[in-house]
């Protein structure tokens, strides 16, 4: 007899569950669940292991282990292909047609619960972080500046081992002191956007809302392609083998 997980991976496209719109808010469940991995100093590797870790726990919790860890595989493999998506795969997910997400280009749509994927490159390897909070307009932006586009400094919850910048505005939570004494793992911070007004799209970032912090293109040379997402449900429900 088949395994439930077996039956999950078997199921054709015809009979995927009707996801419907995007909702008219974000995905509490991500955002919340993110916060709470970290207030409860759960572990977790970096990059989109994080968002993979929120989702078991959130949508698919079982209070029997063997059950959750089967229910929990069976359920990422069936929306994501993998049992532990890299930000790559979760990048390609996101973007390609019949997708379960809803991809945001106006940075002033952002909320709470979405997710923001870059994309792995020649040289770099990706990350996935989850949105907190809505982006807030710089109003004095910062170095470096570019004609035609405005600065939004984005409040996230990710795993990482590299600080996103040593500001006591737009803080992480996972230093203290100086910048040196830093905890890698889960916590929050924040990303710099950058939004040109002519096209109205997002067009670029930078690791941190701090002077200087080097700003990637979505395009061009050395470019780091990003997206933003909304799951179309929320939670994620169990599929129907």
């Amino acid at each position: 007899m088949l395994s439930n997980a077996a039956r999950f991976l078997m199921v054709s496209a015809a009979s995927l569950v009707a996801l419907g719109s995007a909702p008219a808010d974000a995905c509490s469940l991500l955002s919340a669940g993110a916060l709470d991995f970290i207030a409860a100093g759960t572990p977790s590797g970096t990059g989109a292991v994080f968002l993979t870790g929120v989702q078991k726990e959130e949508f698919w919790f079982d209070p029997n282990p063997v059950v959750d860890a089967s229910n929990d595989n069976a359920n990422m493999s069936y929306y994501w292909g993998s049992t532990s998506p890299s930000s790559e795969k979760y990048y390609t997910e996101f973007t390609k047609t019949g997708a379960i997400v809803s991809l945001i280009s106006n940075v002033s749509s952002i909320a709470a619960g979405d997710v923001l994927v870059l994309n792995k490159t020649a040289s770099y390897g990706g990350h996935t972080v989850i949105v907190t909070g809505p982006a807030v307009q710089l109003t004095t932006p910062m170095t470096p500046v570019y004609a035609n586009t405005t600065q939004w400094a984005l409040p996230i919850a990710d795993s990482t081992s590299s600080v996103h910048g040593c500001s006591t505005i737009y803080k992480d939570s996972r230093w203290t002191g100086t910048c040196t004494n830093f905890t890698a793992g889960p916590g929050t911070g924040y990303m710099r956007l950058y939004h040109d007004t002519v096209t109205g799209n997002m067009i670029g970032h930078s690791w941190s809302v701090t002077s200087g912090a080097t700003v990637y293109w979505t395009t061009g040379n050395g470019a780091r392609p990003f997206v933003i997402g909304r799951l179309n449900s929320c939670p994620l429900p169990t599929p129907t083998p």
